[in-house]
C-alpha cells in the first residue's frame, strides 16, 4: 500500500500548490518522462508512423513531444482532483443525441477511446446529472488501483473491472445508466477485425455485443482541449447493422477524432501487437 500512501500525499501537495509551484512539478515530471526515461517512446514512434505514414521525422518527434506534455498535465490534474476540475470550461456539442438516446430507458452505451481527458468528460456528464458506470483494467499495483477508484467514484456510480461478470453491465443499462466502454485498444484472439488507420485491427466487439442483446443505443463520446476550453461532442451510432458493421463505425469515428489533433491520443498502448510486430 505504500504506493497508495504516496499518492494520498502527492495529491494532498498537488492541491494546495500555489500555480507555480504546480507548474515546476509539472515540468520536472514531464523531464522525467520524456527526457530521463523516456517511457514508452519506441511504441508511441512506432504507433505513429504507422498511423500516418509519410510524415517527417520532426512531425512524429514534435507529435511525440506534445503528447507527453498533453498527457502530464491531465494526470497532475486527475491526481489533484477536484482542484482543476471543478474550474472546467466545458463546451458540449451535439448533447441532445445523449439525451434522447438515454431517454428510451434503455441505458445509453458510451464509447470512447483513450483520447483527450477522458475522465473530465465522464466528470462533466455527471454534472449533467447522468449516472455512469466505469469498465476499466485493474491496476498492476493495488494501492494505486484504490487510489484511482476512490477519485473516480466522485462521479461515477459503479466501476466495474474488464473480464468481470457481464450480468453487472446488464444491470447498468437496465438502471437506465450510461455504461462508458473504451473501445480503442488491442482485443486480442477475442477482437473483431476492423479497418484502424488503414490497418485490420483485433478491436473490443462488447459495445456491439451489448447494444444487440439489450436493444441499448451506443453513443460515441469524445473530448478535445481548444486552447482551454474543453469541447466534447457526441455522434449517433447506427446499431440496426452487423457486429462488424458497428464496431467499424465507432472505430472509424475514434479515428476521424484522433486525426484532428494526434497530439491528445495516447499513443502509449501497443494498439497493434496483435497483428504486428512491435521491435
Amino acid at each position: 500500500m505504500e504506493m497508495y500512501f504516496f499518492l494520498k500525499v502527492f495529491s494532498l501537495y498537488l492541491r494546495n500548490a500555489p500555480t507555480f509551484a504546480y507548474k515546476i512539478t509539472y515540468k520536472i515530471i514531464y523531464s522525467l518522462l520524456f527526457h530521463v526515461l523516456k517511457m514508452r517512446q519506441k511504441t508511441v514512434l512506432i504507433n505513429l508512423r504507422w498511423s500516418f505514414p509519410g510524415k517527417n521525422d520532426e512531425w512524429y518527434q514534435n507529435i511525440m513531444k506534445q503528447c507527453y506534455n498533453f498527457f502530464t498535465k491531465e494526470f497532475l490534474d486527475f491526481i489533484s482532483f477536484p482542484k482543476y476540475y471543478d474550474i472546467l470550461d466545458i463546451k458540449f456539442k451535439n448533447l441532445e443525441v445523449l439525451a434522447q438516446a438515454h431517454s428510451k430507458k434503455k441505458g445509453v452505451i458510451l464509447v470512447g477511446s483513450h483520447y483527450g481527458s477522458f475522465d473530465k468528460l465522464f466528470y462533466a456528464l455527471s454534472k449533467k446529472h447522468y449516472s455512469l458506470t466505469g469498465v476499466a483494467y485493474k491496476q498492476n499495483n493495488s494501492g494505486a488501483d484504490i487510489f484511482f477508484k476512490q477519485i473516480r467514484e466522485n462521479f461515477m456510480e459503479d466501476q466495474l473491472y474488464k473480464g468481470g461478470d457481464i450480468k453487472q453491465l446488464k444491470n447498468s443499462l437496465v438502471k437506465n445508466n450510461i455504461l462508458v466502454l473504451l473501445s480503442d485498444q488491442d482485443a486480442k484472439k477475442k477482437g473483431v477485425a476492423a479497418k484502424f488507420f488503414g490497418i485490420n485491427s483485433s478491436t473490443h466487439s462488447g459495445a456491439a455485443i451489448l447494444s444487440k442483446r439489450n436493444k441499448s443505443p451506443i453513443v460515441y463520446a469524445s473530448i478535445t482541449k481548444i486552447n482551454n476550453v474543453y469541447q466534447i461532442e457526441f455522434v449517433e451510432i447506427d446499431s440496426s447493422g452487423s457486429i462488424d458493421d458497428i464496431v467499424q463505425q465507432y472505430t472509424t469515428e475514434i479515428e476521424k477524432t484522433i486525426i484532428k489533433n494526434p497530439e491528445q491520443y495516447f499513443w502509449f498502448h501497443k494498439r497493434w501487437k496483435s497483428v504486428r510486430e512491435y521491435q
